[in-house]
């Protein structure tokens, strides 16, 4: 038996539905592996941030391939032609079950496509006739952000009613209510929310202690060239709009100490001077094709994401008190203020803090020397909180996914945190 007959049965026996999908494309679309091949190519330009070379691929697949479809969505997310990535997204759905990847996939992008657009009060009526069932992450985010934009905490709480303890998703759905609230706004209604899952999770049995993931030398490459090549390109899209960043807390310190991205890391940190304002840093974002906006409202910081996947944290700074500050929704950091030069940094030049030891110092005090565990809102010296309910709403998840990990150690931290700033389980 060849390797292609064993994958067609292996296919058969493990999964009917999709083998019988695959079955009628094929007799509806004679040249689909054909069209495959190019899609394949196509993702892979995209992940490169080759946008408009994705494109023409594209445009020798038929529109109608359910595949092909579902993908133009994406893309023309990133592209912020959100009624294409609507119209892209139904296409999909309406040539796929509702029982394949395809169909779901475009149901979500379909979803943020009427968010970016602003239309929440269809994004919660498409929600409520879903035709499917699920738990994942995904499901319930698409439900708060829906319900936030529409400010309908009831639309929300209507979904998520019928789950109760130890049902799948459970947890999920009331920690994205908790999220829900906050961003609402209703900071008491958070602050207890948070107090009653902290009780009830207590009551549950500590999870079994996890050895916590690692990256391979080869996932670590894999990361290290992936982020690179997002920074490379953030460089070139802001630089058409004469902004200029610089390297800032984990990276900084990976170019510094390392030479190269942290390969445990999990995003890029890049930072602009007060003079450039969130306005034309915003636009500049608008105006690039390979980077999309992350649903995250934030005074001073813009969270974008490239098409292979890696987040980048865009902070502005500010001047307050005769320090530089940067932060988010709940902390912020301050530093000495510092001036700027040029490093030669993954093969290219990017602007640096002129004076890194004293930043780095501020940001980690000794920042020679790695720590495997090191907690970024507990652990940094510099850090101060801007907003309480924010950080006592942050602390309580963090204190309720130690519990569930099983990690005493770092649910006793946390527990001591959530005290600090009065919130008690």
């Amino acid at each position: 038996m060849d390797s292609k007959t064993y994958r067609k049965l292996r296919k058969l026996v493990t999964n009917p539905r999709l083998y019988f999908e695959d079955a009628r494309l094929k007799r509806q679309y004679p040249g689909l592996e054909k069209y495959n091949t190019t899609l394949k190519e196509a993702k892979t330009l995209f992940k490169q941030g080759e946008i408009e070379a994705t494109e023409k691929c594209l445009a020798t697949i038929p529109d109608t391939l359910p595949s092909k479809a579902r993908f133009s969505s994406t893309v023309a997310l990133y592209s912020k032609r959100y009624a294409d990535a609507e119209r892209y997204a139904l296409s999909a759905m309406q040539g796929g079950r509702h029982d394949t990847s395809t169909f779901r996939e475009a149901f979500y992008l379909h979803q943020e496509a009427l968010r970016f657009q602003g239309r929440f009060e269809a994004a919660l009526i498409m929600l409520r006739g879903m035709p499917f069932e699920d738990n994942a992450a995904r499901y319930f985010r698409a439900w708060r952000l829906a319900a936030l934009g529409a400010k309908c905490p009831e639309a929300y709480e209507s979904a998520m009613v019928r789950f109760t303890p130890g049902d799948p998703g459970w947890l999920r759905s009331r920690n994205h209510y908790i999220l829900l609230l906050r961003d609402l706004q209703l900071g008491e209604r958070a602050i207890a929310e948070a107090q009653l899952l902290m009780q009830q999770v207590e009551q549950q049995p500590v999870g079994q202690p996890k050895t916590p993931p690692t990256r391979s030398d080869e996932q670590k490459r894999r990361w290290q060239e992936k982020a690179g090549l997002a920074l490379a390109q953030l460089k070139e899209d802001l630089a058409q709009h004469d902004i200029d960043f610089f390297l800032v807390s984990g990276t900084l310190l990976g170019c510094v100490r390392e030479g190269t991205i942290l390969g445990h890391d999990t995003d890029i940190d890049v930072g602009v001077m007060p003079e450039v304002n969130m306005k034309s840093l915003r636009s500049a974002i608008k105006n690039s094709r390979r980077f999309k906006l992350q649903e995250i409202i934030s005074e001073n910081t813009l969270y974008v994401v490239h098409p292979n996947g890696v987040k980048i944290d865009l902070f502005r700074h500010y001047i307050e008190n005769e320090k530089l500050y940067h932060g988010g929704i709940k902390c912020r950091w301050w530093n000495t203020p510092f001036e700027l030069e040029t490093t030669q940094f993954l093969g290219s030049e990017y602007r640096a803090p002129k004076n890194y030891d004293i930043y780095l110092t501020e940001n980690y005090g000794d920042w020679r020397t790695p720590v495997v565990e090191f907690e970024t809102f507990l652990d940094t010296p510099n850090m101060e909180v801007t907003h309480s309910v924010n950080m006592s709403l942050f602390y309580s998840s963090q204190w309720v996914a130690a519990h569930r990990h099983g990690n005493i150690s770092r649910k006793a931290r946390y527990e001591t945190a959530c005290k600090t700033i009065d919130l008690q389980y």
